[in-house]
């Protein structure tokens, strides 16, 4: 049963929320001091006035981390729709292509070897994964079932390949593998917006002009190919825009779990199951959620908590909240 909620609404509260994140996240101050804040940053770009402490604090900690948030949530909510729709299995996510495992092997070589270049080389390990599963999706027959085993067998091997990596480096390299697993934004910056923008750009235009023949996916391929599509064709290319999409959020972000799984459910509660209005409405409730899933751990701990903890302990229940309400228990 859907309501009447719009994409524009929930684009609305991600705005609201973003601006609720930047200019009253943490420091009690007065209404003036708040309106001296906003005059010292317009100031800046109009008149190139130095910024203030708390000015810098916004433009160059805040907006960064806001905006990945919701870059990265996009992504892998749209990511995660568009999935379980080629699919028509509800339990799939952006990680069955074994991005997170892939990504997960090139942030342990980068720290344990390089030092350096995590992002690029945690990018690569995601792509070169899920063409990977591609690839051997298409020699055991380009079968949905096929696609689902060549992800959880990849994926166990390269996480078993970066847990040796783990094991073997120093205690310091091996706490910051860690740390980036866990799925973290504290480290933002301009720079990593631009890859995740990058990525939700590359992957859905070509998606969303397409929302019209992805839907006729959830058909089965003979009633697909009877009115025109080429399912395998259609969903290979579906699969190579989440995988740049999610391959790229991941790189900057770390594995954020449960964003791909859960707020699709939440998502066609409001926006039914047709992709025309669900495949927008999606991208801006992932990017809500994740923003919303960031404060929330900055709230739990005095300690800067990784994001991808706080979606696995809201994501679990919540799933399971949605299955009994689903099947109307």
């Amino acid at each position: 049963m859907t309501s009447t909620l719009s994409a524009f609404q929930v684009g609305i509260a991600c705005v609201v929320l973003s601006i609720l994140v930047l200019f009253f996240g943490g420091e009690q101050l007065s209404f003036n001091e708040w309106l001296e804040v906003f005059q010292n940053i317009k100031n800046h770009f109009l008149h190139n006035e130095e910024l203030s402490s708390l000015s810098i604090i916004i433009l160059e900690i805040r907006l960064p981390r806001v905006l990945l948030a919701l870059l990265v949530g996009a992504s892998l909510s749209g990511s995660g729709v568009v999935m379980q729709t080629i699919f028509r299995n509800p339990l799939v996510d952006p990680f069955l292509l074994g991005i997170s495992s892939g990504a997960m092997l090139g942030v342990a070589l980068a720290i344990a070897i390089f030092e350096s270049n995590i992002a690029i080389l945690a990018f690569l390990g995601a792509i070169l994964a899920s063409l990977a599963v591609l690839a051997l999706n298409r020699i055991l027959g380009n079968s949905a079932l096929s696609l689902v085993l060549s992800g959880v067998v990849l994926s166990a091997f390269l996480s078993a390949l970066a847990g040796a990596v783990k094991f073997f480096v120093i205690p310091q390299k091996a706490q910051a593998i860690v740390v980036w697993l866990l799925g973290s934004l504290s480290l933002s910056s301009y720079k990593d917006c631009l890859i995740a923008f990058i990525g939700l750009a590359l992957g859905f235009i070509p998606l969303f002009l397409l929302r019209w023949r992805i839907n006729l996916l959830s058909l089965s391929d003979t009633q697909s190919l009877s009115l025109g599509i080429n399912p395998i064709a259609l969903r290979t290319l579906c699969l190579v825009c989440v995988s740049v999409a999610s391959a790229l959020a991941v790189s900057v972000s770390g594995t954020i779990g449960w964003i791909g799984l859960v707020v699709p459910h939440v998502a066609r509660l409001f926006f039914g199951a047709n992709l025309q209005k669900l495949l927008l409405g999606s991208l801006f409730m992932g990017a809500f959620f994740l923003l919303l899933a960031d404060v929330v751990a900055k709230m739990i701990t005095p300690y800067d908590l990784p994001v991808g903890i706080a979606t696995s302990v809201l994501g679990a229940p919540f799933f399971l909240w949605l299955l009994f309400k689903t099947r109307g228990l």
